[in-house]
């Protein structure tokens, strides 16, 4: 018995440790703290034609910050570039209503309180820079921000705060300042309380004025707070400040309002900006920064408004208050103040006194205070964004952003060829284009040195020395020319006219220069460069001296040239100057001829160099037109496109386009057939196909193929964001936004090609362009631990920085990665675009050599295809994309064994791609090339080549033996399978089977000869190398080079093939032997 109740406790100890031990598991899942958030998969876009973003990655000016009610990682940021969201505290940033916001300026933004998953935001910044960009009304989300709908109020153009009732966001008031460019009615505090079906104006002062900022009481949310501010911008010059600016008080949600500008305490005399401010620490607390003509200064009230004292005028935070004028109140304390200004500064006193914030730039915006832990903040500057969770001992960096505010774009000839840009209150950007990682990290990108307005060039001769008009630097204006030597990092200023500004009206200055100052290097004479003020300048000695070459090319118009701002307070930082020459251009076909554009709405023309001038205005053009673009056709000397714009001047929102092909004789409108609800900034003609043109408006791309008659977009997958400039780059269409950076379409050949006899075919090859590739690193192809396939990674190679990014598949072809804190990818390889119509079945794509030898076929099973509807005549309708990686297929794959990866990378030369369509195929040429900064000559690349290629045929001849003495060893298991079941005698069946277990062994033994038959990873690890295992490490050490095979390697390779020659020796000689005693046991 004594076993059996030994046996029994056993049962009974593990059973009672079992439960135990479930229990303790119930009791710690009930306490477990919950991941912050799953793991999010990505999916690849599939499009053919994909906008990439490059970079710079860095952020620019920003309109409002927030953070999340119950989620202590995210917060949000909206910009001109968008709205953004960290899910991780500042770590990266993720752009929140692509695709749904009709533009992409952002001015203010609310969660709800009571449900965290209503969100609404106000379109268009409240920073009324000359640059500012307008928004659409609002949008409302209830799924966290995930969709998006529009609510109307479209016309506010800049809407400066968003109130929801805490308890109920069905109620929601919206501080709209309306148009910044002229008058409009749609502008005041709205309100809404059935979540943003209807509206009703609430507050309205007059056309000239609108709402600024907008407090709601924390401890009494039917009482509110708004500031009225009068302001205009226009191209001359701001209007900072007015009779109808003041503040505002409602005690009943906004039903009625009274007057307290003026009330017991305040300033008298005029106002400009103010903000106001409340804790809920204190509900009877009020803070205002008020802009007065008598004592501009911060003021408390502590009877709600009833009653004002004087708190502080301390200049750091009162200065330029047209561009700043917030202040924030901690929602826990009420004497501790945050105002944005030039720095972040704070007073823990009420006001009283006050200590500079650290900050990752300047020229601060906006501040939130987290309600529940005064220590978790988010701000934002013209530097972009940042994160604190300490109170601000440290914050987030800036350089995890892709909000940069460009003003212009040019490129160079390197391989990859860069993108030059100034970015607004930044730096000047030397951005690669593409990247052998892949993503552009931003350690990629080079400073070049002051950013801030107007054009850039790299020296054609020097490409250590870039030329900028960057004004970003205490002695800007004037024409700020940069000499910038990347090689020693010296940034030298030479002004064309080196002469401060403050305080002298415009019609005062020697010369006026454009905010945006123009110049360019003449094609023509690399020693040359053009510039130009009112008058047009020469210089052939890299800005050194410069000499006038023109009269005066303007309306000189003296009314709009005086100094604007408010009576008490100028603002006159250089954007304000007016009549001047805003565009040059330079026929890039014929010399000596050159077009000025000025900002008054004169265009003049030279043809000899600048001897002659000629006035060839557009006749009839609107007053006030503002020439934003000049293209010198590169097809015809005398063909000249123009791109006009009216809203700084006269708050008209058209477009406005021209072309004249007879040097300006006469002008064809090209506006009519325009959209008429886009603003026009920049225009280009394609360098390859005549006729194709190239505009950039407030909120994206279009395209023409017929010379102006008829556009469509083109934005695709770029975000409605404001497209300022373009270049054309070989077969790229590069791109500045004014909130999202550079961005590139690949190659436009399905542009350049598009006409009515293709889009009637089944199908159609587009050309290919020729293929420049980096080289191979093997960190491409690492997957640590195993490829997680659409989650988050974050590296491609060891400690290098920069480089987060979804893993999604192969597409086409196409390796997808989408990086989160580096600029897209271009694919590394040779890229084609084919077209297909609807109702067609088979296709497939193939790669030839030069000798029409087959290299690999795709067929549609591998595809993801798309196809044209009949009658869809769009540019990418049925547009397909297939990258070649460049690369041979695997060899023959061993059942059951590790797969061989050797696949050579083709060598440089001629090659075809083949498309069959339904049995009828059509083939385009394109050339491969390495990338030329390698030493290495064709004759180097051909002989590794031919190594290379004689290593893959061996492992493919070697596989197919294996494959064979597998199939053999399987032909006689079946034999003997057979002769079981057939009935034969037991020692003839046991005779078979000991024969087929010799010819096992020796098919076993060569198989593992060639390939691992281990059957873990560990077990491979560690067994000895095999043939094709060493002959993998050969093949990989050709992947990573484009230069000669090493002695060694030639030396290892010939041990290979003697081992391989004697395993098959061996496995003939020994499977002879086998098969004759088999077959004399199977007779």
């Amino acid at each position: 018995m004594a076993p059996i109740r030994h046996i029994f406790t056993l049962i009974l100890t593990v059973s009672m440790t079992i439960f135990c031990l479930s229990a303790t598991a119930q009791q710690s899942s009930e306490n477990a703290i919950p991941r912050v958030a799953a793991p999010a998969k990505q999916a690849p876009n599939t499009d053919a034609m994909i906008w990439r973003f490059i970079g710079p990655m860095a952020g620019t000016r920003g309109s409002v910050v927030l953070g999340h009610p119950t989620d202590p990682n995210v917060f949000y940021h909206g910009a001109s570039g968008g709205l953004w969201k960290t899910p991780d505290a500042g770590q990266t940033w993720i752009p929140v209503g692509d695709g749904q916001f009709g533009t992409s300026s952002v001015g203010a933004m609310e969660i709800s309180l009571s449900n965290p998953n209503i969100m609404y935001v106000g379109m268009g910044e409240p920073q009324m820079r000359n640059n500012v960009s307008w928004g659409d009304g609002v949008y409302k989300s209830v799924d966290g921000g995930e969709t998006w709908s529009h609510l109307g109020l479209e016309d506010t153009h800049h809407i400066s705060q968003v109130r929801i009732h805490p308890s109920n966001p069905d109620i929601v008031y919206v501080a709209a300042f309306g148009h910044a460019f002229g008058p409009n009615p749609e502008r005041g505090v709205f309100r809404t309380r059935d979540g943003g079906k209807t509206w009703k104006r609430v507050l309205f002062k007059s056309e000239t004025a609108g709402a600024i900022d907008l407090v709601m009481n924390p401890t009494n949310p039917d009482e509110l707070f708004a500031s009225i501010w009068e302001f205009e911008r226009k191209a001359w010059g701001p209007k900072t400040g007015g009779p109808e600016s003041g503040l505002w008080k409602s005690t009943d949600g906004g039903d009625t309002w009274t007057d307290i500008t003026y009330n017991n305490g305040l300033p008298e005399g005029g106002r400009g900006r103010m903000g106001l401010t409340m804790s809920a620490a204190d509900g009877n607390r009020v803070y205002a920064l008020i802009d007065s003509e008598t004592r501009p200064a911060l003021y408390r009230s502590d009877d709600r408004g009833e009653n004002w004292e004087f708190v502080s005028d301390y200049f750091q935070i009162i200065g330029r208050p047209f561009y700043y004028s917030h202040v924030y109140a901690n929602p826990s304390n009420a004497d501790e103040l945050w105002v944005p200004n030039n720095r972040i500064f704070s007073s823990p006193d009420g006001g009283k006194t006050w200590v500079v914030e650290p900050g990752i730039k300047d020229d601060f915006h906006d501040i939130w205070i987290d309600p529940n832990n005064a220590n978790r903040m988010i701000a934002t500057c013209d530097g972009g964004v940042q994160v604190t969770l300490t109170g601000g001992l440290s914050w987030s960096t800036q350089y995890t952003q892709k909000t940069s505010q460009i003003y212009r774009v040019s490129t160079d000839n390197d391989f990859p060829y860069n993108v030059y840009g100034n970015a607004q209150d930044i730096l000047a950007y030397k951005v690669p284009s593409a990247s052998r990682w892949g993503g552009i990290s931003g350690y990629e990108t080079t400073l070049i040195g002051n950013g801030e307005q107007g054009d850039i060039f790299v020296d054609p001769d020097d490409s250590n020395i870039v030329f900028s008009m960057g004004g970003g630097h205490p002695m800007g204006g004037g024409g700020p020319f940069n000499r910038n030597n990347i090689k020693t990092g010296q940034n030298e200023v030479r002004n064309i006219w080196p002469e401060p500004i403050f305080g002298r009206n415009a019609h005062e200055l020697p010369y006026r220069f454009q905010w945006d100052t123009p110049f360019f290097i003449s094609k023509y004479d690399s020693d040359t460069i053009y510039s130009a003020g009112n008058v047009v300048f020469r210089s052939r000695d890299e800005g050194l001296t410069w000499e006038p070459i023109s009269e005066d090319l303007t309306r000189d118009l003296k009314d709009k040239q005086v100094i604007t701002g408010t009576p008490w307070l100028p603002e006159y930082f250089g954007q304000e100057i007016y009549s001047t020459i805003n565009r040059l251009a330079e026929s890039p076909v014929k010399q000596g001829v050159i077009w000025t554009g000025s900002d008054d709405g004169l265009i003049h023309l030279t043809r000899d160099e600048g001897e002659t001038w000629e006035n060839v205005t557009i006749p009839d053009l609107p007053e006030y037109a503002h020439v934003r673009e000049l293209e010198a056709s590169p097809h015809d000397a005398a063909t000249l496109y123009v791109a006009i714009s009216r809203f700084n001047t006269t708050d008209d929102y058209a477009p406005y386009l021209f072309k004249t092909d007879d040097f300006g004789k006469t002008w064809t409108n090209l506006s009519a057939s325009f959209p008429q609800d886009e603003t026009t900034h920049t225009i280009r003609e394609d360098p390859v196909r005549k006729g194709l043109l190239y505009v950039g408006t407030e909120s994206g791309v279009f395209a023409s193929l017929d010379d102006g008659k008829n556009w469509q977009s083109i934005g695709l997958n770029m975000p409605n964001v404001p497209v300022v400039a373009m270049t054309v780059k070989d077969t790229d269409l590069v791109i500045a936004t004014n909130g999202r950076g550079f961005w590139i379409l690949d190659d436009v050949t399905p542009l350049r090609e598009l006409n009515s006899e293709m889009i009637t075919k089944p199908a159609h090859l587009y050309e290919i362009p020729d293929h420049i590739r980096f080289g191979y690193s093997w960190w491409m192809n690492y997957a640590p631990g195993g490829d997680p396939g659409g989650l988050k990674k974050y590296f491609v190679q060891n400690m290098r920085p920069g480089l987060t990014y979804y893993e999604l598949g192969v597409v086409n072809g196409e390796k997808k990665r989408k990086f989160v804190d580096a600029g897209d990818p271009k694919p590394l390889g040779a890229m084609m675009y084919f077209r297909l119509s609807e109702g067609v079945d088979d296709v497939s794509i193939t790669i030839l050599d030069e000798d029409g030898n087959e290299i690999v076929t795709h067929g549609k099973d591998s595809l993801i295809l798309k196809y044209a509807a009949k009658g869809d005549y769009s540019f990418d309708a049925g547009l397909n994309r297939f990258v070649w990686d460049m690369r041979y297929p695997l060899p023959s794959s061993i059942p059951g064994r590790p797969p061989t990866a050797i696949q050579p990378i083709a060598k440089p030369g001629k090659y075809f791609a083949k498309l069959t369509v339904d049995g009828v195929s059509q083939t385009q040429g394109f050339e491969l090339f390495i990338n030329p900064a390698e030493p290495y000559t064709r004759e180097q690349t051909d002989e590794r080549f031919v190594f290379w290629m004689d290593l893959y045929n061996n492992v493919e001849n070697s596989s197919q033996n294996v494959l064979a003495a597998l199939k053999l060893k399987e032909d006689v298991a079946a034999r003997v399978k057979a002769m079981e079941e057939s009935g034969a005698s037991k020692r003839k069946i046991k005779a078979a089977q000991e024969q087929a277990a010799v010819i096992a062994e020796l098919v076993d033994k060569y198989e593992a000869i060639f390939v691992p038959t281990g059957r873990t990873l560990a077990e491979i690890i560690n067994l000895p190398a095999k043939i094709f295992t060493k002959m993998i490490w050969l093949h990989n050490m050709m992947e990573v080079t484009e230069g000669p095979v090493t002695a060694s390697m030639i030396e290892v390779y010939e041990q290979l093939n003697e081992a391989r020659d004697a395993a098959n020796k061996s496995y003939r000689e020994g499977m002879a032997q086998a098969m004759e005693a088999f077959e004399a046991v199977m007779d």
